[in-house]
């Protein structure tokens, strides 16, 4: 039985076919795409990529059913997500489900944990193995999302404009990038997808992190994160277990935040990706317990 599994971001989407009555054969197909968030993109966008840049991969495969998790999809954005992949891809039998559920499934399995997203947004739950018993609400870019890469990205372009950094980090941004005002302001305002643009400057932060004023910058806002996202649900001693490209690039800066704020990281991976096949490999193809 072939099972398509995505793993969507803002930024990029992740997708392999697994075979979950044949656990041990290699996988028929994995890929990447753009980044599917139904908070962010059109009926028009969404079908548009899934027309053309999933469906050619799909070609020839004989598919059961998908298992999509995905940055954006909230229960009310549920439905639509469901109708468009099912239309645009031809696969009757389509679950949806947020992204953090799959950090939990790919993390904890069927076991309790703090489950945490640091990518191009960010958010976390408190898991019971099942399903979620409390959630912080990670209110995009704007309003929240703290230690995301569109976040760094926002505050560190607000800290060169208005030169809250050292003058060696100024003068390196402005060699590197070469930007105006008015075109982050153009970027930001005017384009579309304002929170790639602004987590693609946390390669910036990557290159200088060994520079005390950005090392600095990355605890402050990390500590936020704890902060504002795992504090309230109470339970220090549960380990938080991340996913994403951020948690997994700041590393050890994301490791000292969490014990100044009282806090154990425990499983930090890129992409949860190998984790959902896993999962569904040794579960037939249907997790236990799911709530949407």
């Amino acid at each position: 039985m072939l099972l398509l599994l995505a793993d969507s971001g803002s930024t990029k989407t992740e997708w392999a076919l697994a075979d979950t009555s044949a656990p041990a054969t290699p996988l028929p197909a994995r890929f990447l795409t753009s980044g599917l968030n139904p908070c962010l993109m059109s009926d028009a966008d969404i079908s548009s990529i899934l027309t053309s840049e999933v469906v050619p991969q799909l070609q020839g495969h004989d598919i059961h059913g998908l298992r999509f998790y995905g940055a954006g999809c909230r229960p009310d954005q549920i439905p639509r997500m469901k109708h468009l992949l099912g239309a645009a891809l031809g696969i009757s039998s389509v679950d949806v489900w947020s992204d953090l559920l799959g950090a939990a499934h790919a993390l904890c399995r069927h076991s309790s944990g703090i489950v945490a997203i640091l990518g191009t947004g960010s958010g976390s739950a408190l898991y019971d193995g099942q399903t979620f018993v409390d959630q912080t609400p990670s209110l995009g870019y704007v309003l929240g999302d703290e230690g995301s890469g569109a976040v760094l990205g926002r505050e560190l372009l607000s800290d060169v404009f208005k030169q809250q950094l050292p003058q060696h980090i100024l003068a390196a941004f402005h060699a590197e990038y070469g930007l105006s005002v008015g075109e982050v302001i153009e970027q930001v305002y005017r384009l579309p997808a304002p929170n790639r643009y602004l987590a693609h400057f946390a390669h910036f932060l990557s290159r200088h992190r060994e520079d005390a004023a950005i090392r600095e910058f990355l605890i402050r806002h990390f500590r936020l994160f704890f902060s504002r996202n795992v504090k309230n649900y109470g339970q220090p001693a549960l380990p938080v277990h991340f996913v994403g490209s951020i948690a997994a690039v700041f590393e050890e800066e994301v490791r000292a935040s969490a014990v100044l704020e009282g806090f154990s990281v425990g499983t930090i991976l890129r992409t949860p990706l190998d984790g959902l096949i896993d999962f569904y490999r040794t579960s037939q193809g249907q997790p236990r317990g799911v709530t949407r």
